[in-house]
């Protein structure tokens, strides 16, 4: 049983929607009306062992943590407002440095921390549930519509370089090594294309092959991707291929770069281009089923997939 069968196992489980819960369990956010307002909701748990191991420091794993939220909020389209904060670690020194990463990329994000909750624990756990505020129709998973193009934002692959840059205790590639510490999330580009009227969006925190499929799944369609168009920087290309890995099939399933894929029209593409606060990248294209196909060098690359919680080891 992979990650998102237990998810569906889940969401089979829970109780009726309340009207207050426009898009519940299955996007990157939910999306509730309170009043006269529109938020989305999400909560991420980074995990000692599993997310990041002794080179990642406590407040590095704090500030991840508040960014991989704020992610997602960008991917729904939506402006991140607030977080709650809860953890465990070993010793209150280790809790004190996690906290100062939070405040940290609180102030960096413009979101305010209302609080949460501490405990002691074996290991440093960091859970983090976010609110944020639409002031345009959310971007759901499900809207992507055969003839739309599939574009990214920033750069693929850095993440997944500097996470071999930390393990192999290669030094000299500090930039790499920050993407994968410290991402970047899209919340310009995200809100921009909200307002310009994308179909679909997800952010890439599980790799491209695997979140492409989330989309094509939800929308009922299917996507066929270039790997030749999918922008790598040359350093991550230079020092990946320097340890006899492939940078492209990287850029494609190493996830954790919390860039946007976007689905839309190409009029959208080329507005939000000029408005994103980053690089957009046409890959490919939405099909009319047929799943995701990926070519390279105009031939099919089978077995592509990226990061799963349940199966990775």
């Amino acid at each position: 049983m992979n990650e998102f069968e237990v998810i569906r196992r889940i969401s089979g489980d829970l109780p009726r929607t309340p009207p207050e819960v426009l898009v519940p369990v299955g996007d990157d956010c939910a999306v509730l009306r309170l009043g006269d307002r529109t938020w989305v909701a999400a909560s991420d748990m980074l995990v000692a062992g599993n997310h990041f191991k002794g080179w990642a420091s406590p407040e590095d794993v704090g500030y991840k943590a508040v960014a991989v939220n704020v992610s997602d909020v960008a991917a729904m389209g939506g402006i991140p407002r607030f977080v709650l904060v809860s953890g465990g670690a070993p010793d209150p020194e280790t809790t004190l440095c996690c906290m100062r990463g939070v405040l940290e990329a609180c102030e960096e994000f413009g979101v305010y921390p209302l609080g949460g909750d501490t405990t002691r624990s074996g290991a440093l756990t960091v859970d983090v549930a976010i609110l944020g505020e639409l002031d345009a129709p959310p971007v759901l998973r499900s809207g992507a519509k055969p003839g739309d193009l599939l574009a990214v934002t920033g750069e693929l692959g850095a993440s997944a370089a500097g996470l071999l840059a930390l393990e192999s205790g290669a030094s000299g590639h500090e930039r790499l090594v920050r993407k994968h510490l410290r991402p970047t999330p899209r919340v310009e580009a995200g809100n921009a294309a909200a307002r310009l009227g994308a179909g679909a969006m997800i952010d890439l925190s599980d790799g491209l092959a695997s979140d492409a499929r989330h989309v094509c799944e939800r929308s009922g369609a299917g996507c066929r991707m270039d790997l030749d168009l999918l922008p790598v920087a040359e350093d991550a290309r230079e020092f990946i291929e320097s340890l006899g890995h492939d940078p492209v099939v990287l850029a494609a399933t190493g996830g954790e770069d919390y860039e946007l894929l976007i689905s839309a029209p190409e009029h959208v593409l080329r507005a939000l281009a000029e408005s994103a606060g980053a690089p957009v990248t046409t890959i490919g294209e939405v099909t009319d089923g047929g799943g995701v196909v990926f070519l390279r060098g105009g031939e099919v690359v089978e077995s592509l997939s990226g990061w799963d919680h349940f199966r990775a080891t």
